[in-house]
């Protein structure tokens, strides 16, 4: 830890500890305050699980757990900056290029964004699908495309480009623009439409360029 990140560590552990009356807190949630704090900290930040795990001498399982339950008891947890990360990552790696079966593979390791997934999957109706490995998420190309573009600076604006870029088929094109004045409109029809996974493809590329310009 850097010498900030010591003080302000202190400074936040004496103010919980002492807030119930000295001695009182359960020695789980104080180690739920260290693991947060470690894990903010320079040493910690952005280490798998993996490594945490080594690092401190604990199953991955506990990790896993201690990530989410510090993290909501003691972070923060903005899902538009969560989600974005997300689709920072997958834009980075190029994942959306590769459609297998009708779906993508998604590697969430942190729990806390593989919840913020499963959220906004659920609010759209859909949810989360899991091969064996539970960190692998499975989801339809079309429900990215729309985290993707609902995470835009302008979505609106966003998608009439992208669509008007990417859909070949002029008709098609039409009937998802035209009198719809919603995205949430929009995008519905796009579902409808029947697209190849080239138009997926391109779509998600396009979107994810906008994303990270």
């Amino acid at each position: 830890m850097t010498r900030d990140e010591k003080e302000k560590f202190a400074t936040d552990f004496l103010e919980i500890y002492l807030a119930t009356g000295f001695g009182s807190l359960p020695k789980r949630e104080i180690d739920f305050i260290v693991f947060h704090h470690l894990c903010q900290s320079r040493e910690f930040r952005g280490k798998t699980n993996y490594e945490v795990a080594s690092l401190l001498k604990m199953p991955e399982s506990r990790i896993k757990s201690f990530r989410l339950t510090s993290a909501l008891k003691y972070q923060e947890i903005n899902s538009k900056v969560i989600l974005g990360q997300i689709v920072v990552r997958l834009s980075k790696g190029q994942q959306f290029a590769n459609i297998e079966s009708g779906k993508l593979e998604i590697s969430l390791e942190d729990p806390i964004e593989r919840r913020e997934l499963e959220n906004f999957l659920k609010t759209k109706g859909h949810f989360a699908e899991y091969k064996f490995n539970t960190e692998v998420l499975r989801i339809a190309p079309i429900r990215l495309f729309e985290l993707i573009v609902e995470n835009l600076e302008r979505p609106d604006e966003e998608f009439n480009t992208l669509v008007q870029q990417h859909i070949e088929d002029s008709a098609a094109s039409e009937r998802i623009l035209d009198g719809a004045p919603t995205l949430k409109q929009k995008l519905a029809r796009l579902r409808k439409e029947v697209v190849s996974v080239n138009t997926l493809t391109a779509l998600l590329s396009g979107a994810a360029g906008a994303f990270s310009a």
